[in-house]
């Protein structure tokens, strides 16, 4: 399965996770049901094992802001084909 994210799933994610806070603490107990709430279908499947929800595991988001200011990077990334050979960053800066 590939881990390319379609980009309406990308403007939903990033819309969400720069704005929404109940979407937020989803996406950090659980990023695999906040992806299939933004409309992902494979992360609805609980059969696959693989996808891009195994990458977005965070220990500490990043604000709304720096993911609003990181938006375009972000998005290129999400909606790669190469994203599972790129790490994304929806991680908090560790300082």
């Amino acid at each position: 399965m590939p881990f390319q994210l379609s980009e309406d799933t990308t403007d939903k994610l990033l819309d969400k996770l720069s704005s929404d806070d109940k979407f937020r603490d989803l996406f950090q107990k659980d990023p695999r049901q906040a992806l299939a709430t933004v409309g992902h279908k494979e992360a609805a499947d609980k059969s696959v094992e693989e996808g891009p929800w195994m990458c977005m595991t965070v220990g500490e988001l990043a604000s709304k802001e720096a993911i609003k200011a990181s938006r375009d990077v972000l998005r290129t990334q999400l909606a790669s084909s190469k994203v599972a050979y790129q790490p994304i960053a929806l991680e908090a800066s560790k300082r």
